[in-house]
């Protein structure tokens, strides 16, 4: 671990390099104490790492200054063992690992979140928050519900996708496509791309597949990701009903997009006819 300052340091460090080294030691003694076994106990003016069964972790030590901030914070809790202190991480020092572990500028929000990057099917990818997924109730669910396979999820993320090259969802900041200029007034700005209408067209089949009945619900969860709750109180469902609708939803999504969870047919097919490019069968009259 980084030794802490030293009395002639002082003279070349600023309290702001002070509070660097110690915040460093904060981390790595938390990282240290989130081991299976591993406690810290003050030894004089020096704090040392304890595993089970009494055996020294880290003879060097650390500041006692350290644990202090960390006692201050929460992150860490004392508690007495037949007369000497031992010092425990806490939920708190967990979660204060998990927001330093994100290396985001965002890290109090992003230690809620679940990240992953996924390929959306057009060469690009796509970065999703698995803890606001509704999607991923199914994927954890034990043991999988009997509606909802890979093709129906495969089906789902690939709606997913589609509404978002649709630019079928609300927009939550400006649109700068939209401008006026010289006072020219308002216009309807830059036009829609062949990309966004064939991706317009494939929703609208999807829904169209889907029917009037589910459609809604694959909407709210695809599209704005709302919960199971949500939906079942915004269309009037009893409760746990939510998963059976979306999972017939989904189902029938996946027979639109031609997707299975197994193959279903003859391993092979004997052939009928040889053709050319060009040709044609001749209808029989009467």
């Amino acid at each position: 671990m980084t030794r802490a300052p030293r009395d002639s340091d002082k003279d070349t460090l600023t309290a702001s390099d002070i509070a660097r080294t110690y915040e460093r030691q904060a981390e790595r003694l938390l990282e240290r104490l989130a081991e299976p076994g591993c406690h810290a106990e003050r030894r004089g003016d020096q704090v040392v790492l304890v595993r089970k069964g009494g055996k020294l972790a880290l003879s060097a030590g650390v500041p006692t200054g350290v644990l202090a901030q960390l006692l201050e914070t929460g992150a860490v809790a004392c508690s007495v063992r037949a007369g000497s202190s031992a010092f425990h991480i806490t939920e708190a020092g967990r979660v204060r690992l998990r927001r330093a572990a994100t290396g985001s500028e965002t890290p109090f929000a992003d230690q809620h979140r679940r990240i992953e990057s996924r390929q959306d099917g057009e060469g690009g990818t796509q970065r999703i928050n698995r803890a606001e997924d509704p999607l991923d109730f199914f994927r954890r669910a034990k043991p999988p519900f009997f509606l909802v396979g890979e093709a129906e999820l495969a089906a789902g993320e690939r709606f997913r996708c589609d509404l978002v090259f649709a630019q079928s969802l609300p927009q939550v900041t400006a649109n700068w496509s939209r401008l006026v200029v010289d006072g020219a007034g308002y216009h309807e700005g830059l036009s829609v791309s062949e990309r966004v209408v064939a991706a317009r067209a494939r929703v609208d089949a999807a829904l169209r597949a889907v029917g009037p009945d589910f459609s809604g619900i694959l909407m709210d969860v695809c599209g704005f990701s709302k919960g199971l709750e949500t939906v079942e109180k915004e269309h009037n469902l009893p409760q746990r009903a939510g998963k059976v609708a979306l999972g017939y939803a989904l189902r029938a999504l996946a027979r639109h997009y031609g997707l299975a969870s197994a193959a279903v047919g003859k391993a092979r097919v004997s052939m009928r006819h040889w053709g050319a490019e060009d040709y044609r069968p001749r209808l029989a009259s009467g």
